[in-house]
C-alpha cells in the first residue's frame, strides 16, 4: 500500500466558528458543495448533531462510509472514510481528512490535510498519478465552494 499527504490551505473572511460549524454540518452540505462526479451528498449521520464518532455516508457514484474522529470546535475536526472505486478500476482508497482553523487577520486560515492509503498493484500503480490528480481537484473545488459560501453569506457582502 502507497501513502501520500495533500494540503490545502485558504484563508476566509469568516471566523472559525462560522467555518467550523460548516464544515461539520454533514447532512447539509447541499447547502454549499455542489454535487461532483465524486460526491453526492453526506446522507445517513448518525449521531446529528454531529460530534465526535458520528458515522456518515457520503454518497453519489463514489460511496464513501465515514466517522468523525476529531472534534474540537472551533480549532480542528478529522474525518476518516473508504473511498470504493469501482470503475475503471476496483480498489478501496483509505482516507483521512483533518480540517484545521487557525483566527488570522479577521477571518481564518483554513488547512485540509488529507492522508491517503492507495492500495493499487501490479500494471494498476500506473494509475496512481490520475488517482492521485483526481483527489486534488475534488479537495481543490471543495476548499473553494467553502470559501465562496462563507464570504458571499456575509453581511455587507455580494453574491
Amino acid at each position: 500500500m502507497s501513502e501520500a499527504h495533500l494540503r490545502f490551505t485558504c484563508r476566509i473572511a469568516a471566523p472559525p466558528e462560522a467555518v467550523f460549524d460548516l464544515v461539520a454540518d454533514l447532512p447539509h452540505y447541499g447547502r454549499w458543495l455542489p454535487d461532483s462526479s465524486a460526491f453526492g451528498g453526506t446522507v445517513d449521520v448518525t449521531p446529528y448533531p454531529v460530534r465526535l464518532g458520528t458515522t456518515y455516508l457520503d454518497a453519489g457514484p463514489i460511496q464513501k462510509p465515514g466517522k468523525v474522529t476529531e472534534f474540537d470546535r472551533p480549532r480542528h475536526i478529522g474525518f476518516q472514510h473508504t473511498v470504493m472505486i469501482r470503475s475503471p478500476i476496483s480498489t478501496d482508497v483509505e482516507a483521512r481528512i483533518r480540517y484545521t482553523f487557525e483566527p488570522a487577520d479577521g477571518g481564518t486560515e483554513v488547512v485540509r490535510e488529507l492522508d491517503l492509503g492507495i492500495d493499487l498493484r501490479g500494471l494498476r500503480t500506473l494509475l496512481r498519478p490520475a488517482l492521485l490528480w483526481g483527489f486534488r481537484q475534488e479537495n481543490l473545488r471543495t476548499v473553494a465552494c467553502l470559501k465562496r459560501h462563507l464570504e458571499s453569506s456575509r453581511p455587507g457582502s455580494t453574491p
